[in-house]
């Protein structure tokens, strides 16, 4: 039965896929709906890039018309323009009373942009400055990824490791229920100590339990982070903190991406207000129109002319609303100045609080490593003296109970380090080293 076990596990173990940070973080950024949302928010901003661009070229448009009518001057101008007056037409009698005549207009109209007031150029740069400021935010969510990611593989690697203190620490106290009953058929314990050796045990396999649900929790949570499932697989362990060097970091930080994105979106709204007064400059187009009349249906026989030209337009507001709207995008721009002053500081704050608890966990880590030390030794000792009668049965699962939170301890000191690890280097805008 035994052996059926083992090769249960066995089997279960080879089919269990080890799945490392690196695979996580790659297959998260391939598979992450927010990453593609933004992905597909970088192609919209593209589009209008190139809407920008367009308006540079000449505007093509097609007019069809129909008209009526039996009004003097326009239906003269209909015959005229369909080339079919006569000397009859100039008849007094004629001219003041016409039959109702139909009429087809089809006109065709090629329109230049000439100089519109700096407005297509403003809206180009508009168009530019926006596109990088998305991609800069596109870049800065794949390293949000990353660090959600990592920091869901810390918590899994924290639960795996946890259960197995947790499984040493059963082991233990099935270790220990073991000696107090030894102890008390041979007369050198009460029964006492065996009751409480038990009560021990029962704690240590509850706990045991609850970390196992933990660590499939802590892995769908790892699932949920990449945007994908990994099917049946487990999580590496950490075996040290990982090494870090903490100059530079703040000077990196000043190059994020969310702060160099914020920098575009400044550009943006400085030429939004270039953009908004170019309606209170001259417009001027160039022109070209070709048109056809005719009396029957569109295109028919009839009359035909072009025209070419050029268009001066220049509209003046007396409520000055466009001046207002201007001004406002200036407003806009000092405030998001302002946005911009603090996310830098804010930066550099990251990058100093990451980094103490990077040192923190760091001394966690040496100070849980060293209460282990010390607690092995403790249980050690006290078990010889629990053997030979002299400690108490209270004694020895005090010593146990100190060395399992000194394992437990480290484990967590192990896991801070590698998020704070992670903070310093998301806050200073490094974190895809990861993938190196």
């Amino acid at each position: 039965m035994k052996l059926l076990a083992f090769l249960l596990i066995l089997y279960t173990l080879a089919l269990s896929k080890e799945l490392t940070l690196k695979s996580a973080v790659e297959q998260a950024l391939e598979n992450n709906p927010l990453i593609r949302a933004f992905q597909r928010d970088l192609r919209a901003q593209e589009l209008e890039l190139r809407s920008a661009r367009g308006m540079l070229f000449p505007r093509l448009k097609v007019e069809e018309t129909f008209t009526r009518t039996d009004i003097p001057s326009y239906a003269f101008m209909s015959r005229l323009n369909q080339e079919r007056v006569g000397m009859a037409d100039f008849e007094p009698n004629r001219l003041n009373n016409p039959r109702a005549i139909n009429n087809f207009e089809t006109k065709l109209t090629l329109e230049v942009p000439i100089w519109l007031g700096g407005k297509v150029q403003s809206g180009i740069r508009m168009a530019e400055h926006e596109y990088k400021a998305v991609s800069l935010q596109s870049q800065r969510r794949r390293e949000e990824v990353i660090r959600e990611v990592y920091q869901a593989y810390t918590n899994a690697v924290v639960a795996k490791a946890s259960l197995e203190v947790s499984k040493q620490a059963v082991k233990d106290a099935e270790e220990h229920l073991r000696l107090a009953e030894s102890m008390h058929k041979v007369g050198m314990a009460l029964l006492s100590d065996v009751l409480r050796a038990r009560v021990h045990l029962s704690k240590a396999q509850e706990n045991l339990e609850n970390v196992k649900r933990g660590y499939e929790l802590a892995k769908k949570g790892l699932e949920l982070a990449a945007g994908t499932t990994f099917g049946d697989f487990e999580v590496q362990t950490f075996d040290m903190c990982p090494s870090l060097t903490l100059e530079g970091y703040k000077e990196r930080a000043l190059s994020r991406k969310d702060i160099k994105s914020l920098e575009e979106k400044l550009k943006v709204l400085q030429e939004s207000y270039r953009f908004v007064l170019s309606d209170n400059l001259p417009q001027i187009y160039g022109f070209v129109q070709y048109s056809h009349n005719s009396r029957d249906f569109p295109l028919a026989s009839g009359g035909g002319g072009y025209m070419v030209g050029v268009s001066l337009g220049w509209t003046f507001e007396t409520g000055f609303s466009t001046l207002r709207k201007a001004e406002a995008n200036l407003e806009r721009k000092r405030s998001l100045e302002e946005q911009l002053r603090f996310l830098r500081d804010r930066a550099l704050f990251d990058v100093e609080r990451a980094s103490t608890e990077y040192m923190n966990a760091q001394e966690m880590l040496r100070s849980a490593e060293d209460r282990i030390r010390a607690s092995e030794e403790v249980l050690r000792v006290i078990s010889l003296r629990y053997k030979n009668g002299l400690a108490r049965i209270v004694d020895l699962l005090d010593a146990q109970t100190e060395l399992d939170k000194a394992r437990f301890e480290r484990v967590q000191a192990l896991g801070a380090c590698h998020r704070s690890y992670s903070e310093v280097l998301f806050s200073s805008g490094t974190i895809e080293e990861v993938l190196r």
